[in-house]
């Protein structure tokens, strides 16, 4: 088939790459970034360029199968152009396809925009893990009507379908809410998860133990029943405020979602005061090591990270800080330059190795659990530490290990 990707977001990247491994004629409408985090994706995009299935450029085929709609939260007001551009030129053949999660009330207006077939086609792939998530899908909700073009998208999506028919088909505005829902289940589960590890820590119970009898049970499983130092990424909470919105404009008066908002907030800061109690409540001058910047593994994105309100209250309390993570970018140099002073940047350095970033440090703080955080050369790091306090934002490490080894621990919830 004949397919136009709009947008260069790494859903539009992944969808243009793995739709032309298998044998699509595919144009991607935007540009291919210098800097890609996500595993394996570049490699995907050059050998399909190279194979000459993938082109790159400015102008779309006409006459296409599909137009993909795969754009980030900013290009709302593109979108609707393009879908206008789209209608006027429009062919028997086009069907427009959306993988953008937008809002409601923006997926209705370029709906009607685009005066052609429509299929909502959430993207439910987690960064890090993207291109897998698109071959090997759990399941492919598809929020449509025509029938002519529910058969095409099938046809199209054949090579990710094989092993079971994992398509679920739905009016649109169920599959939007279907993407809105899952996120928002997500954070409601880390935060009830955060909040139990509170009840833990007063209780000297250890919510590992607590997670394990949890997960066991069928009916909760193990997934996303990790307590840590809080949840990022722009999308669990961009989806909880809009599904907030929603429960407001039905008149309930229940606030569900601002508490898993408020929790997630105050978790941010329970390193910070953990640390700030540790040192009787005076941090002036402490250097202090953070291993993990970005809001999870295998991405470069740091969008609600973590570690920025963590550093924001370090440089507060006069800390020089120590910086490592595999995949810090000109994303993290561009957040400094628009929220710190050239004072507070002249006391954030960034180290090359892991290692690097204990040197002479009085506190290592794991935010984020990268492999290769989690079996570190324990013996090195104290040698290398002034004071041999490890703060575990992820629980990867053996409390009982490293108190018995002369290490100050702090987890969440243990």
């Amino acid at each position: 088939m004949i397919i136009n990707v709009f947008g260069s977001t790494i859903s539009g990247l992944v969808t243009a790459g793995c739709l032309a491994e298998t044998g699509n004629e595919v144009k991607l409408i935007g540009q291919i970034p210098n800097e890609i985090a996500e595993p394996g994706l570049r490699k995907l995009l050059q050998k399909q360029i190279n194979n000459q299935h993938l082109t790159v450029g400015d102008n779309h085929y006409p006459n296409a199968d599909f137009h993909i709609f795969a754009y980030g939260d900013g290009d709302c007001s593109l979108a609707l152009q393009m879908a206008q551009q789209l209608a006027k030129n429009k062919t028997d053949n086009n069907c427009l396809l959306i993988r953008s999660n937008f809002s409601i009330d923006i997926a209705r207006e370029i709906i009607a925009a685009a005066e052609m077939p429509i299929i909502i086609n959430p993207d439910f792939a987690a960064e890090g893990n993207a291109i897998q998530g698109f071959q090997r899908p759990d399941r492919i909700i598809i929020g449509a009507q025509d029938n002519a073009a529910i058969t095409k998208f099938r046809r199209l999506i054949a090579p990710f379908n094989r092993n079971r028919d994992t398509i679920i088909q739905m009016q649109p505005e169920s599959a939007i809410l279907t993407k809105y829902a899952t996120n928002v289940l997500i954070a409601t589960r880390i935060s009830l998860m955060n909040e139990l590890a509170l009840v833990a820590e007063q209780m000297h119970a250890d919510i590992e133990e607590v997670r394990q009898g949890l997960g066991s049970d069928h009916r909760i499983g193990f997934a996303y029943l990790y307590p840590g130092a809080g949840f990022g990424g722009a999308y669990l909470e961009r989806d909880l405020h809009r599904v907030q919105e929603l429960i407001d404009q039905t008149g309930s008066q229940e606030n569900l979602l601002r508490s898993v908002h408020n929790i997630n907030e105050q978790q941010k800061e329970l390193l910070f005061r953990k640390l700030w109690k540790h040192y009787h409540c005076d941090l002036q001058n402490k250097k202090i090591a953070i291993w993990g910047i970005s809001y999870k593994p295998n991405t470069n994105s740091i969008d609600g990270a973590p570690s920025l309100v963590m550093i924001n209250a370090l440089l507060h309390q006069g800390c020089e800080l120590q910086l490592f993570d595999p995949k810090l970018d000109d994303n993290f140099h561009q957040w400094m330059d628009r929220h710190l002073s050239k004072a507070q940047q002249e006391r954030i350095h960034i180290c090359e190795t892991m290692y690097d970033a204990l040197i002479d440090s009085d506190a290592l703080c794991v935010l984020t659990e990268w492999k290769s955080f989690w079996s570190p050369n324990f013996t090195s790091i104290k040698e290398l530490m002034a004071q041999p306090v490890i703060l575990d934002g992820r629980n990867l490490y053996d409390r009982s290990w490293l108190l018995d080894n002369g290490f100050s621990y702090y987890g969440v919830g243990r």
